[in-house]
C-alpha cells in the first residue's frame, strides 16, 4: 500500500512502519536564488551544480531571462552568461509566490536606469513589502503601488542612486540581502544602516558568504552599519550547491516520528543555513545524530521536550513542532513571530491543523508550545497553498495516519518530487 493515496489535488496519508534509507533533498533554494541574483550581476559566466529545480527558482530564471541573462540547463548544472547591460523587459516580470524572488528583485529592478514592473500571484499581493521599498524611495527612487498599498504588484518609474540606506531590520532579513546583494553595484559608495536588531541573522550571514563567494565584500562598521564602495562587478563562479536545510529537515525528522534511521546526504554545514541548526536541536531532545563527511545520519531515539528560540531558523520550526508531538514533555518554540508573514501565518495555520487533529498546541504572537500525543480525530487539512505545511502535515500522518491535505502539490515550490521520493522509501522496504 502507498504510504500516498491521491484524488486530485488532495492527498490522503497513511501511517507507516520504521523508516531505514538514505534520502538526497533537493539544493538549497535559499542559495540558489541567490547565486542566480549574484551570477546575473556578475562580469563572466557562472556554472551551477545541484541548483533546486522548483517554482521558486524558475520564477527567477524567467524575470532574469526577461533582463537579458541567458542561461543553458544540463541534467545536473546550470550556466548563466549575465549581460554587459541589462534590458528593459517587454512585459512584467512574475514573482509567483516567491519572497526570495520579489524581495531580492525590488532593489535590483529599482537600481536600473528603465521603467518596470514586478508582479506576485493573489497570496504575493498581500505579503508586506512597504519596509523595503520606502527604503528604496529614500534613496531617490520612485516606486508606485498598483495594488494594495504597502504590496506587490510594483512599478519602477526612477532608478535609486547611491548613499545612505536604513531600513528596518526585524520585518524580513531578505529585505537586507536583496539591498546587500545589489547596493555594491551601484555608481557610488553606500551605507546600509540596520534599524533594530536584526532577524533571521543567519541569512544575512548566507548572503554575506555568497557575496565573499562571488568575489566581493562589504565593510562591517558595527552591528548596525555596512559600508561598500560601489562601481563594482562580482566575478562568475564554479559552485555546488548543499542540501537545503529546511528541505533535509523532512526526512531527518522522519525516523523521530515512524522510528529507524535516516541519513542525508550533501549536508554542508559550512554553507551558512541557519536552518541546519534543527540538526543540533535533534540531538538535544536526544536524537542519535552522526556525519559521515556531509552525509547526517538520524537515528530514532527517546525524545524529550525543550525551550528553544528559533528566530534565526524560523522555516524549520514547523517541522520542529511535529516532532515536539512524540517527545515526552512539552515543548516550547520562541522567537518566531516573522513565521506569520511567510507565504501564510505559519503559527495560526499549524495552530488550526493542530485543533482539527486533537494535538495539543498553544500560540501566541511569536511563540508555540505544544504538548505530546497523538493524532486523536483525523481531518482534511489546508496547508494554506505553503509547501512547509504541506510537508510537515505529511509528517503528521506518516507517524499516525488520519491526515488528509488538499492543495496538496502545492509542494512544488521547492520540493516537487516529495511524495514520490518519501513514497519510494516505503515501498523499498515494504513497510506500509
Amino acid at each position: 500500500m502507498s504510504a500516498f493515496r491521491f484524488e486530485g489535488t488532495t492527498v490522503s496519508v497513511q501511517a507507516v512502519g520504521p523508516v531505514s534509507g538514505r534520502l538526497a533533498v533537493p539544493g538549497s533554494k535559499s542559495l540558489t536564488n541567490r547565486y542566480l541574483l549574484l551570477a546575473a550581476l556578475a562580469n563572466s559566466p557562472t556554472v551551477l551544480r545541484r541548483g533546486l529545480v522548483s517554482d521558486d527558482t524558475r520564477h527567477m530564471l524567467k524575470a532574469l531571462s526577461q533582463l537579458g541573462v541567458n542561461s543553458s540547463c544540463s541534467e545536473s548544472s546550470w550556466r548563466l552568461d549575465p549581460p554587459a547591460r541589462f534590458q528593459q523587459p517587454e512585459q512584467p516580470l512574475f514573482a509567483g509566490n516567491a519572497g526570495t524572488v520579489m524581495r531580492f528583485l525590488t532593489p535590483l529592478l529599482a537600481s536600473l536606469p528603465f521603467q518596470t514592473e514586478i508582479h506576485g500571484d493573489e497570496r504575493m499581493a498581500l505579503r508586506p513589502i512597504a519596509d523595503l521599498v520606502e527604503a528604496l524611495i529614500r534613496m531617490g527612487g520612485q516606486i508606485d503601488y498598483l495594488g494594495r498599498p504597502g504590496c506587490p504588484p510594483l512599478a519602477f518609474r526612477k532608478p535609486i542612486q547611491s548613499g545612505r540606506c536604513s531600513i528596518r531590520a526585524d520585518v524580513s532579513s531578505q529585505y537586507l540581502s536583496g539591498l546587500l546583494m545589489v547596493l555594491p553595484t551601484l555608481d557610488g559608495p553606500s551605507e546600509l544602516v540596520l534599524d533594530g536588531p536584526a532577524v533571521s541573522q543567519t541569512y544575512i550571514d548566507m548572503t554575506l558568504h555568497c557575496i565573499r563567494q562571488f568575489g566581493l565584500d562589504w565593510q562591517r562598521v558595527d552591528e548596525q552599519t555596512y559600508r561598500t564602495s560601489g562601481q563594482l562587478r562580482y566575478a562568475g563562479r564554479e559552485l555546488d550547491v548543499p542540501a537545503d536545510g529546511s528541505t533535509a529537515s523532512y526526512p531527518l525528522a522522519l525516523p523521530l516520528m515512524v522510528g529507524g534511521q535516516m541519513e542525508v546526504p550533501f549536508v554542508d554545514l559550512g554553507s551558512h543555513q541557519g536552518d541546519y541548526g534543527l540538526i543540533g536541536i535533534f540531538e538535544k531532545m536526544g536524537a542519535r545524530v552522526s556525519f559521515q563527511g556531509q552525509t547526517c545520519r538520524v537515528e530514532s531515539a527517546t525524545l524529550h521536550g525543550l525551550e528553544v528560540d528559533m528566530n534565526s531558523m524560523s522555516d524549520v520550526a514547523p517541522t520542529l513542532a511535529v516532532v515536539a508531538t512524540r517527545a515526552q514533555s512539552p515543548t516550547t518554540i520562541l522567537g518566531i513571530g516573522h513565521m506569520r508573514h511567510k507565504e501564510c501565518d505559519r503559527i495560526e495555520t499549524l495552530q488550526t491543523a493542530f485543533d482539527q487533529l486533537g494535538l495539543k498546541m498553544q500560540s501566541g504572537p511569536d511563540w508555540m508550545r505544544i504538548e505530546p500525543g497523538q493524532i486523536q480525530k483525523p481531518a482534511l487539512l489546508d496547508p494554506q497553498d505553503d509547501h512547509r505545511m504541506a510537508m510537515v502535515f505529511a509528517l503528521l500522518g506518516l507517524a499516525d495516519g488520519g491526515v488528509s491535505i488538499q492543495n496538496a502539490n502545492c509542494v512544488s515550490k521547492t520540493y516537487p518530487n516529495f511524495y514520490s521520493d518519501f513514497s519510494r522509501l516505503f515501498e523499498l522496504q515494504g513497510s506500509c
